[in-house]
């Protein structure tokens, strides 16, 4: 696994735990990357302590070996990003990323940030008039956030979230529509029983197909992982707890475990009987208090160290908003998320039965980098 796709894989797994925290026995829903992207282009103006912060949840500074200089793993990382940006998908699948600025008029940016989101981050740069007109912008901002999701992610910025004290919005936007490899057949798909937690159940509509699927018992969590490809290359692993009330044991998931997983083959091909929902869900999520909980305190007050950003005082961090969505059914998936932030002054077996029943974990990744992640506890 490459450095870059590690720190991610850290970060999401830490946020994961914080979201298990407020978002208990709930649907939940986000794409890491997406908050990990609009978090980098934040940090690259941020200095002093501020930035020791925000690298730290970001994992960051593990992106390097202590052999490299920061300069050279601020390159490496960079690289990576820039490399993400260039991903091209089949003709049935699309995964899109796309990073935007939004700069009050006449704001003094400093000309290094400048060029790092246009050239590191390849960001969208816009002159709006926050001082006389913040609604409108606000709107334009939430249009533009629309148009990079395929209309999936509306309203990112709440009313009254920009107003005229706001200078710059950073906003990151992922949209992923995806083709299984081995589509469901439609004729299988039947009404069953999904249990929600141990007295309460509600019927869904469960597609089933058999084959084989790189499959895997996981004890450490006691679960069972499965993968499926979509056309693309990307693929969904699905977690289920052995137990129908047990996600909670995802509080023992690390970062190494999922390394472990992906790089050691402990998803084998196997036979097997899959059995899962159809299910649609939106999340919205403010991050600020998350991010506070998992170490980042400094940029959200007013003697924050942005000076990359601006040499203007009193710059900090007013919003950090997150908004996704999915839909999975018989012909594939499709995913979308945003994310804000809004600056103020091989062996066969026997067949397994994967009857996905009870709260289950979701994962889409891309060559072992984490696109988006879920828990689902009511499809």
């Amino acid at each position: 696994m490459d450095a870059f796709s590690k720190a991610v894989l850290n970060f999401s797994m830490d946020l994961f735990k914080e979201m298990q925290k407020t978002e208990q026995n709930k649907n939940m829903f986000c794409s890491p990357l997406s908050i990990f992207i609009a978090l980098k282009m934040l940090m690259s103006g941020a200095g002093g302590n501020t930035k020791s912060q925000i690298e730290k949840v970001l994992h960051a500074s593990e992106e390097g070996s202590s052999s490299k200089s920061s300069k050279q793993c601020e390159e490496a990382q960079q690289s990576s990003i820039e490399e993400l940006l260039s991903i091209q998908t089949g003709k049935n699948d699309k995964l899109s990323i796309a990073n935007g600025a939004f700069i009050k008029q006449l704001f003094p940016l400093e000309e290094k940030f400048l060029q790092i989101l246009k050239k590191c981050y390849r960001a969208e740069v816009n002159s709006v008039d926050f001082k006389t007109n913040p609604e409108a912008e606000r709107q334009k901002i939430n249009e533009w956030v629309e148009s990079k999701t395929e209309r999936k992610i509306r309203e990112l910025f709440a009313q009254g979230s920009v107003n005229n004290s706001s200078v710059l919005v950073l906003v990151n936007a992922v949209y992923f529509k995806g083709t299984w490899a081995n589509k469901f057949d439609e004729k299988n798909t039947k009404e069953g029983t999904f249990h929600m937690n141990k007295t309460e159940t509600k019927k869904v509509q469960m597609m089933s197909k058999s084959g084989k699927f790189k499959y895997a018992d996981l004890p450490e969590i006691k679960s069972k992982a499965l993968m499926m490809p979509y056309e693309s290359g990307i693929s969904m692993i699905i977690v289920l707890p052995n137990e129908i009330d047990g996600l909670k044991v995802m509080k023992n998931a690390t970062a190494d475990l999922i390394i472990n997983w992906l790089e050691k083959q402990k998803l084998t091909e196997t036979e097997v009987d899959l059995t899962m929902p159809k299910f649609t869900m939106e999340a919205g999520y403010d991050l600020i208090p998350m991010l506070k909980s998992m170490g980042m305190n400094d940029v959200f007050k007013e003697n924050a160290d942005l000076s990359g950003i601006s040499k203007t005082k009193g710059l900090y961090v007013s919003s950090v908003v997150h908004k996704s969505a999915i839909q999975v059914n018989e012909e594939g998936t499709e995913a979308a998320a945003a994310t804000g932030v809004g600056i103020s002054v091989t062996s066969l077996p026997m067949r397994e039965k994967f009857n996905v029943d009870h709260p289950f974990i979701i994962f889409l990744i891309k060559n072992k980098l984490i696109l988006f992640q879920g828990v689902i506890v009511s499809p």
